[in-house]
């Protein structure tokens, strides 16, 4: 039994179908939106479409029990999850994200009156997600478009309306790591201020996605994770020898599988598709059987309450 529990289902276009031509190596979707910046643009213009028989055949093919779906970034609301989630709710777990409220830095700042009301909108949205919609996380989360702060002591206090309202619904929140090939916001990638949230908030879960994707940032996400035993991976875009060490250093049981399967990255197919790619990562990492299950699903059942056996 694999869960998958990092998957941006939501907020596909028609142009962002058909890209095997363009999208073949990790390399082509980290530049996507450089090298065909039209197809990005039309794409954030045009209304969602669903993509749901798509994942579901790969989650097949590939022995995916089921997956924790959210947006992606740009497209797609909260309530098309939540609805999506209820179409298929023996495949899918829904996460909520925090788009739809944040403010953007483009050109001229915001003022700190912007910044506040999104935050305050934000945490209203965690509890309307959680109380209304069933969705039982809180996904892809950063500080850009909620504070201009770059002290992490000052990114936690402006982010505490947001993280009051996910420790108060007792839910876990995910954090990217490392890069994003959207432009903007990479002095957020890294996760050191990550550390000032776990400590003031100890009993919120708190994933680390992608765990510093292979670069020298896995080196602050695990000396965090060590700190703070609310801490936790996922294994997308990883190495296997970086499973290794969080194994040994941290436990499998705060490691979760994951493959960042979206409207873009599906595309993958040299030298591997995106499900192969990241399973061949843990058969790389020279797991125990019982490691591997914590990760494919054991961690996940436990941290989102979902009472698999």
């Amino acid at each position: 039994m694999i869960i998958d529990r990092h998957v941006h289902l939501i907020g596909a276009t028609l142009s962002l179908q058909n890209l095997q031509d363009k999208i073949r190596t990790v390399v082509d979707g980290v530049s996507f939106i450089s090298r065909y910046p039209e197809l990005y643009q039309a794409a954030r213009k045009e209304n969602p479409i669903d993509i749901s028989a798509e994942l579901i055949i790969d989650l097949d093919q590939h022995g995916i029990y089921k997956a924790m779906i959210q947006q992606r970034p740009r497209n797609g609301t909260n309530d098309m999850v939540a609805e999506t989630v209820k179409l298929h709710p023996d495949r899918f777990y829904g996460l909520m994200n925090l788009r739809g409220v944040r403010t953007y830095v483009t050109g001229d700042l915001p003022t700190e009156e912007d910044m506040a009301e999104a935050r305050q909108r934000a945490g209203e949205e965690v509890d309307r997600c959680a109380t209304q919609l069933g969705l039982i996380g809180l996904g892809g989360t950063g500080a850009r478009g909620f504070t201009l702060e770059t002290h992490p002591e000052k990114i936690a206090r402006d982010l505490k309306p947001i993280f009051d309202a996910v420790a108060r619904n007792g839910l876990s929140v995910e954090f990217g790591s490392a890069w994003s090939q959207f432009p903007g916001g990479q002095v957020y990638m890294d996760p050191v201020w990550i550390d000032e949230l776990a400590g003031r908030y100890p009993g919120v879960p708190m994933i680390i996605g992608k765990m510093g994707r292979g670069t020298h940032h896995f080196k602050t996400a695990l000396s965090i994770a060590m700190r703070n035993i609310n801490v936790y991976f996922d294994t997308v875009g990883t190495t296997g020898e970086h499973i290794r060490m969080a194994c040994d250093t941290i436990g499998a049981d705060r490691i979760m599988f994951g493959t960042d399967w979206s409207p873009t990255w599906r595309w993958l197919s040299d030298p591997d598709d995106n499900h192969t790619r990241h399973k061949k990562m843990l058969d790389s990492a020279d797991l125990s059987p019982s490691e591997r299950e914590l990760i494919e699903w054991r961690t996940a059942s436990r941290v989102y309450g979902l009472n698999l056996e």
